[in-house]
């Protein structure tokens, strides 16, 4: 299977990672403009008192959610958006693909952040990775928000999951942002460690085969794919437990690299100020989209098919069909 890692999704380094095992030498993320930003921020309305209540709140909580929080303030499809979002309202997603796909390139990158950790949130890593690679690609050196995305999109691959490649992209995380915060780079740090060490052991492969089941039944998806991928689980258990008697026959106890050390602990975002938003799980998205009336739904449906651009339009079709099949 082909790589899947942060330089993977960086059109310039894509081909160096590919025949190179250790990282890429030359960092292609560059600190924050954000002297480029309040020009910018100027051109929408932001005035010198604005600017300097920006400024002061970059001081308190961060580049990162200060900057998020004026650009809501600025221009307000956007913090309609990201308002959305930290209520659990299934519109989110569309109201912030229609950002994502045009319009202001700042307000687009932090669009597409938030759509991505939209799509994490709802157990839809798949999505996410897509989205926020688009990040990585095109809307990198733009904003405060580079190694958070980078952070994700490692955490989208290991939800996927695909181990190998998430570790990489851990790895990449760490040695392109030593500056991001402790918390994030002690996370990346753990993950990576618990995922390279489910390498040596089979049964975390047929646990993370079991984790893609789990979430194709849950989206209905009982097809012969799942049902072909659910016979190999048996199988693959049964000769490890066939391999294990054989071992205790032996030598009278079970080999030690047979003994399960449990799955890979799921380690949440680390909290903190760098942190924009507080995003709801799954279960809340599905119970709102219930909640919504059948025109609503329609309503969102239309939508989708009339304001997104192609890409944007599968990847929320996919997502509002996921969420009917969910509730």
């Amino acid at each position: 299977m082909r790589r899947i890692t942060i330089a993977a999704a960086l059109p310039l380094l894509a081909a160096a990672w590919a025949t190179a095992q250790e990282p890429v030498p030359g960092n292609p993320f560059r600190p924050f403009d954000q002297a480029a930003f309040e020009a910018h921020a100027a051109t929408l309305g932001a005035d010198e008192e604005v600017l300097a209540r920006y400024r002061a709140a970059c001081s308190e909580v961060g580049v990162g959610p200060a900057t998020d929080e004026l650009l809501q303030e600025l221009v307000a499809a956007y913090g309609a958006a990201v308002r959305l979002a930290e209520d659990g309202d299934p519109r989110a997603a569309l109201s912030l693909a229609e950002l994502a796909g045009q319009g202001d390139a700042y307000v687009r990158g932090h669009a597409r952040y938030h759509l991505g950790r939209v799509f994490l949130d709802a157990d839809d890593p798949e999505r996410a990775v897509e989205v926020l690679a688009d990040f990585l690609r095109e809307d990198r050196n733009r904003t405060p928000l580079d190694a958070e995305v980078a952070f994700f999109y490692a955490t989208a691959l290991a939800e996927m999951p695909l181990p190998d490649q998430a570790a990489h992209a851990f790895g990449e995380f760490l040695v392109l942002f030593p500056g991001a915060p402790e918390r994030y780079r002690a996370v990346a740090l753990q993950r990576k460690a618990e995922l390279e060490a489910q390498f040596q052991n089979p049964l975390h492969e047929i646990a993370d085969q079991m984790k893609i089941c789990e979430r194709d039944i849950r989206k209905t998806d009982t097809g012969e794919p799942t049902q072909e991928r659910q016979e190999d689980i048996v199988a693959k258990l049964q000769e490890i437990i066939e391999e294990m008697e054989r071992q205790q026959q032996s030598s009278g106890a079970p080999s030690g690299n047979t003994q399960p050390s449990g799955p890979a602990a799921n380690s949440a975002a680390p909290p903190g100020q760098s942190r924009i938003g507080n995003l709801q799980n799954v279960s809340n998205v599905v119970d709102r989209w219930g909640e919504l009336q059948d025109r609503e739904r329609d309503k969102i449906e239309a939508d989708v098919q009339s304001k997104l651009p192609g890409r944007y339009r599968k990847l929320l079709e996919d997502y509002y069909r996921k969420l009917g099949r969910s509730q």
